[in-house]
């Protein structure tokens, strides 16, 4: 299974209070594929979100609901009302037809609730992504204020998202680690929330010890070419018979060199016979390939 899939799992079996099942199941339905007096259906690749998304209907409003599934390879679930009447009386609930704005928040009696129903939208029509490859929630909304006033209600729970035009839709996204960690926490998915910290932490660890490796690997690079260069600019020397009318110190250098072409800087300082700081060391070697580039021309 799916990281999206272990969380939605864990969030349709969490229990609701009752002051929040209807806060629920307007998130599920507000953000399902339908919601009006012609039908109110949520579909869904998870089979536990619609069965507890019918299961609450049919608790709250006493209304019956058809669940069938579709697809092929890749299934989806369907959970319809299919009665008229069963979805006026859904309607009626959360003023639709009469209350002109986008998220009637009159439903919601408690804080409690609003985290409830951010539950159902994520149920609905939200995606976490695993943690090992990015950062990121999507919430797939078919409408630009709904996407605009849901961004807001997020905003005001500490929660910052972005909107982007996705399809004949909108996206609401979290790309941010401790906002989607914020998320997980406010709908009460403290399991896969730690999942998340910890996969997170992992991430960012190995990341860290990817940039270490790459940066030892580049001071190696860098230690290596420097040394070629160098024995090769005292072998230049050595060949036209120039090296031995340089000063002491910088033949003990150009030795130290030659007898360790493997070493950086401060290595051969730490093995030079004569006491020698790296600054001093670097000095005397650019003093022999400025000499080299001299005997050249």
């Amino acid at each position: 299974m799916s990281f999206c899939t272990d969380i939605k799992n864990e969030l349709a079996e969490l229990k609701t209070r009752d002051c929040c099942k209807t806060a629920l199941i307007y998130g599920f339905a507000l953000f399902g594929r339908s919601f009006n007096s012609k039908r109110i259906c949520l579909q869904t690749e998870n089979e536990k979100t619609a069965k507890s998304y019918a299961l609450l209907l049919s608790s709250v409003y006493d209304v019956d609901v058809d669940i069938r599934r579709g697809g092929g390879k890749h299934p989806t679930f369907i959970a319809e009302v299919t009665s008229e009447f069963d979805r006026l009386k859904i309607l009626a609930s959360v003023d639709f037809g009469i209350y002109d704005g986008s998220i009637y928040r009159e439903i919601f009696y408690r804080e409690c609730c609003k985290s409830s129903f951010v539950r159902g939208a994520f149920l609905a029509c939200g995606h976490l992504s695993d943690p090992d490859k990015s950062y990121r929630v999507d919430f797939y909304i078919k409408n630009e204020d709904l996407a605009k006033e849901f961004s807001l209600f997020l905003s005001e729970h500490l929660i910052d998202s972005h909107i982007s035009k996705c399809g004949n839709g909108f996206r609401v996204y979290i790309k941010k680690n401790e906002m989607i960690v914020n998320l997980m926490a406010f709908m009460g998915a403290s399991t896969v929330s730690l999942q998340y910290i910890e996969a997170s932490v992992i991430k960012s660890f190995n990341n860290k010890s990817n940039r270490a490796i790459n940066c030892d690997n580049a001071n190696i690079n860098r230690t290596v070419k420097a040394s070629l260069k160098q024995r090769k600019a005292i072998e230049y020397l050595i060949k036209n018979e120039r090296l031995e009318s340089l000063p002491q110190e910088l033949k003990s250098v150009a030795e130290l060199r030659m007898e360790n072409p493997e070493l950086s800087l401060k290595q051969l300082a730490n093995v030079s016979k004569e006491p020698i700081t790296v600054s001093g060391l670097n000095h005397r070697l650019k003093r022999i390939m400025d000499i080299y580039e001299e005997v050249k021309k």
